[in-house]
């Protein structure tokens, strides 16, 4: 009977884990922008208007860092679009040039060198395509919003959004379509076709 009952409960942790390892959340979900401000909100927030996905992230103020990628099964990305990122370079004081110093009967006495613009980059900011099926990101977002459009082939079966925030899954911090359903799982799946 312990045999019995321990199979059972064994079968049943099994399929549980199998059905959230499997988890997806039917596309029409991700139709229309889910509501939310800039700065005035932490996490992702992923929707779809068209043929176009979109996905955003953003914070409360506070400077948080955003990784993850999009992996599209059965398709690939036609096109993606970075949106709002940060500079990457930011000019803190502009260079001047080199003058000329004459003498009071105009002959060059001397060239008085300029100086270089000073420059500071940002190289954690980091959106690409990593190859034909994947989009990745490394961002530092404080009290703006940054994300990513992309549109896929139409083969594509599913969109999976691994989504990371300070290092670590928020599946609660995610937030998808018009009603701002929360599918409280990483990797959000979006079943685009059966």
């Amino acid at each position: 009977m312990r045999r019995i009952l321990a199979g059972t409960i064994g079968m049943a942790i099994l399929a549980t884990a199998s059905h959230a390892a499997c988890a997806q959340t039917a596309a029409f979900r991700f139709d229309g922008r889910p509501e939310f401000k800039e700065g005035k909100a932490l996490g992702y927030f992923i929707w779809r208007e068209g043929d176009t996905w979109k996905l955003r992230w953003t914070t409360f103020g506070a400077e948080h860092r955003f990784s993850g990628r999009v992996v599209i099964e059965g398709g690939q990305v036609a096109s993606f679009k970075r949106i709002d990122v940060d500079e990457e370079r930011k000019v803190i004081r502009p260079g001047t040039r080199s003058t000329v110093v004459r003498g009071p009967r105009g002959r060059v006495r001397t060239v008085r060198p300029g100086r270089a613009p000073v420059v500071a980059e940002r190289t954690e900011d980091k959106i690409e395509q990593e190859n034909e099926q994947t989009i990745q990101w490394l961002t530092q977002t404080d009290d703006d919003i940054d994300g990513i459009d992309f549109k896929v082939t139409d083969p594509t079966t599913v969109i999976r959004f691994n989504l990371m925030i300070d290092g670590e899954a928020k599946p609660a911090e995610v937030e998808v379509g018009k009603e701002n359903f929360k599918p409280n799982e990483n990797p959000v799946r979006a079943r685009v076709k059966l």
